[in-house]
């Protein structure tokens, strides 16, 4: 799905319809919770839930909380947001793990297309293969010759199982027919402290996860999975510039509500949170940080849920993928 025509849409959808709606008039009029799966701080998704509550707590006048619930490879928070009550007061901030669990995990606690109404595909982010300073390899093509030479001895770390940077891994393994070895951790800050410490030698991380630790100079940087290169990572080659034009790895972060929240209330959820994504001081502090505001309509990320659950599908099948 084309990310400009998703701008463009919301943006347009904004000036559409009005911020009253029919029901949901006085939205919200009581605190709000924002869960989010994955543990709090170093982590690109738990930065933009909480520019998001601090806004929408200025703009409404109501409390906003976010909740951090990690574990089970995020079906633990996932799953506490498909049990709430279906009013609007308990969302859930997600990323690529909610498309990628139904071919990843058997016997999930709900039904990530039934159990939830989607209200905006918030940002994207690209991935950025990074390693530790002290690795003897210094691009992709070094650190494939590596691999190769040392079958099993170089490992990758992953935010988690079932996370778009382990499944990024895999695709990488499957597509250059290297065996580098998966250490999977709980977040992004153990991981990225595991690979600093020399623990582990790559990781894909998010950029604005890595980048401040390329910046001092604590790690270094082999590719970016993106289109182009970034303007906040100019020397770094893209994936496809070193051979991997098939490679696409990204993190996008998204709201979802539970199922049955009364339409009128999902419209003013996804006004409220898209007028805050149009602030230029916030697309500001996103895009210094590697951040692609999106500002979907409800109906846009449905679509792009189903197309991104089809695609996890269908590169788990492709790179034999599983929970270690």
């Amino acid at each position: 799905m084309n990310w400009k025509f998703l701008r463009a849409s919301a943006a347009v959808f904004l000036l559409a319809v009005p911020l009253a709606g029919v029901a949901a008039d006085n939205y919200p009029s009581q605190s709000v919770k924002i869960v989010v799966p994955f543990p709090a701080g170093g982590q690109g998704i738990d930065y933009v839930a909480r520019t998001l509550a601090q806004r929408m707590q200025n703009q409404s006048g109501q409390a906003v909380v976010v909740d951090n619930r990690p574990g089970g490879g995020t079906v633990i928070g996932t799953g506490a947001v498909a049990k709430a009550p279906a009013d609007g007061y308990t969302v859930l901030m997600m990323a690529n793990s909610f498309t990628v669990n139904p071919s990843l995990q058997a016997n999930l606690p709900y039904d990530s297309e039934k159990d939830f109404s989607p209200v905006s595909l918030l940002t994207i982010t690209p991935h950025v293969l990074v390693a530790r300073n002290d690795l003897p390899a210094n691009d992709l093509k070094e650190l494939l010759a590596l691999a190769k030479k040392e079958p099993g001895m170089v490992t990758y770390a992953s935010i988690g199982n079932g996370t778009s940077p382990h499944l990024a891994g895999e695709m990488l393994k499957k597509l250059a027919s290297v065996d580098v070895v998966h250490v999977p951790y709980k977040g992004t800050p153990l991981a990225l402290t595991a690979l600093m410490g020399g623990h582990v030698d790559l990781l894909f991380g998010n950029l604005p996860d890595v980048l401040p630790y390329l910046n001092d100079g604590k790690l270094k940087a082999l590719a970016i999975s993106a289109p182009k290169r970034h303007a906040s990572l100019p020397k770094v080659p893209t994936m496809e510039e070193q051979g991997f034009a098939e490679f696409e790895s990204n993190s996008w972060y998204g709201m979802l509500a539970p199922a049955n929240v009364p339409d009128a209330t999902i419209q003013q959820l996804n006004k409220l949170v898209v007028s805050i994504l149009q602030e230029k001081e916030v697309q500001d502090a996103f895009n210094v940080r590697g951040l692609d505001v999106i500002a979907s309509t409800p109906a846009e990320f449905k679509d792009w849920l189903r197309k991104e659950v089809d695609k996890y599908a269908q590169i788990i099948k492709a790179s034999g993928a599983r929970i270690d």
